[in-house]
């Protein structure tokens, strides 16, 4: 089981020289991945609505703006991540691909991957707010179709062999063109999030795992039996897959909690829940209303939960 935390490069503590610190911070304390959230724009009026929860829901302009705060761009924060760690996991938990020109996306995470030494793991999906697509100029009718051929594209170009390297699909046309630079990973992993019938079946068809957006143990289960469904129906091995959870508030440490002792433990045992489950990554919370805490909080994963997991 491994155990990532996400980097907070948007909300009210995203700063630069806090998301170094962080990062540095994060792998020191021996978590196995650091992850990134995706959102280019956050439109002033929009009518998309939310749909990870149990209960979909729709912000308001000045809600969402709060929550993304700073709002550091996905992939520019990977690359600062990759250069100022060593060995974690650098993870999209995810990216919009409706929203990313594939090729120049290609070329930034290939870039990435070899700056880390091959520490990307890439997550996407469809995205749920419209809006932020049109504000871009992308489409986004039809988008889980072109989210799979982006996936064949990425591949296509991440894995190619020769001096150059072409593509023919429905939506993407690129003439040939040179495949370099070329990712460490041939090619790079990508996870498929969303809780739909249909993300679930695309991470069955094409994925190398699966996101959960932090759902409890209830919902978590009845997603993975649909996961292992679709799996059989396409003769995958469910096993192949990585399977990831979501931040909760039981696999979360708050800095200002009053059960600040029993916190640990909570966690530990709500990780091996999770494990029994089939889940093999969990991302930890981080309950801090301040730079520091957040930090003291890592170190505390360090000293506490993490050795009890190893």
């Amino acid at each position: 089981m491994e155990l990532g935390v996400s980097i907070p490069h948007f909300g009210p503590l995203a700063s630069p020289a806090f998301v170094i610190d962080f990062c540095r911070s994060a792998e020191s304390a021996g978590f196995d991945a650091v992850w990134v959230a995706d959102h280019v724009v956050v439109p002033a009026h929009f009518e998309s609505e939310y749909v990870l929860p149990a209960t979909p829901k729709r912000f308001a302009f000045a809600d969402m703006q709060a929550t993304m705060g700073m709002n550091l761009e996905m992939n520019t924060t990977l690359a600062v991540a990759a250069a100022v760690t060593q060995r974690v996991k650098l993870c999209t938990g995810v990216a919009v691909l409706p929203i990313r020109n594939p090729i120049l996306n290609a070329r930034q995470l290939a870039s990435i991957d070899l700056y880390s030494g091959g520490r990307v793991l890439y997550g996407v999906g469809v995205g749920w707010l419209r809006e932020e697509a049109v504000a871009m100029g992308m489409p986004w009718d039809r988008r889980g179709r072109r989210v799979d051929e982006q996936i064949s594209l990425l591949r296509t170009l991440w894995s190619a062999t020769g001096e150059t390297v072409e593509f023919a699909g429905e939506f993407y046309h690129v003439p040939a063109i040179s495949p370099d630079p070329r990712p460490v990973q041939r090619p790079i992993p990508i996870l498929i999030g969303g809780h739909s019938d249909a993300a679930v079946d695309r991470a069955a068809r094409l994925g190398d795992g699966w996101i959960a957006a932090g759902m409890g143990p209830d919902r978590l289960k009845e997603a993975i039996d649909r996961l292992r469904a679709a799996c059989d129906r396409v003769g995958r091995d469910f096993g192949e897959l990585q399977i990831v959870n979501g931040e909760r508030q039981d696999v979360r440490l708050d800095a200002e909690a009053t059960d600040i002792k029993d916190q640990p433990r909570r966690v530990v045992d709500a990780v091996a829940m999770y494990e029994s489950m089939g889940v093999t990554h969990v991302k930890a919370g981080i309950g801090a209303t301040d730079a520091a805490s957040a930090l003291r909080v890592i170190e505390w994963y360090g000293s506490e939960v993490l050795p009890a997991l190893r």
